[in-house]
């Protein structure tokens, strides 16, 4: 009994810990993949890129989705088009449809393909990246992934029983993990 609480425990202490993957590697692209963090994971990805670890960066957005009647394509199109110093000419948008890692698996696969890469190196929010590369090197074995942990503590935290949004998006990334586990690793890639 003592063994199942103490399993337990340790299980429980680690579960935000395990989502987290954090191994980026020098690769020929960074890809900033769509979701919460969009502009905080494209700042790592900046200074990923600075420090030497892309030749380009490829950043995801939606043209499916609108904020306050923009689509959010257009927005990233923008906001590329002002970047400014060594990643002028070096960023560009790649437009993704769906909301879900699965679906931008092709969309990526397009983009990334034009620039000729071999290997990517995944940008996303911390609790994103071991679901995020599983889905990457499972669908598109041809590249080398690695990934990079992007943090914002408003939305995650390791110690994630301290603060009512970590635990929710603890929560919520498992059981988008399990479903990627159980479900999605099993069926055909989109196309």
């Amino acid at each position: 009994m003592v063994c199942i609480v103490a399993t337990g425990a340790v299980w429980l202490w680690c579960a935000a810990r395990f989502l987290i993957v954090n191994a980026p590697t020098s690769s020929d692209i960074i890809v900033v993949v769509a979701g919460q963090n969009g502009e905080g994971s494209f700042r790592k990805a900046l200074d990923l890129f600075q420090q030497g670890y892309g030749n380009q960066i490829l950043l995801d957005e939606n043209t499916d989705l609108r904020v306050y009647g923009f689509v959010r394509a257009q927005l990233a199109e923008e906001f590329v088009a002002h970047i400014s110093g060594t990643a002028a000419g070096k960023v560009h948008v790649c437009p993704i449809l769906g909301d879900s890692t699965f679906e931008e698996v092709g969309y990526v696969d397009k983009c990334v393909s034009q620039c000729g890469a071999r290997s990517v190196l995944l940008v996303t929010s911390d609790y994103h990246t071991r679901r995020a590369l599983a889905t990457f090197k499972r669908i598109l074995p041809r590249y080398y992934w690695s990934v990079a942990a992007s943090e914002d503590s408003a939305e995650f935290g390791k110690n994630w029983w301290e603060h009512r949004a970590w635990a929710k998006r603890t929560i919520t990334e498992w059981s988008k993990f399990i479903w990627w586990e159980g479900i999605d690793h099993w069926r055909a890639p989109p196309t």
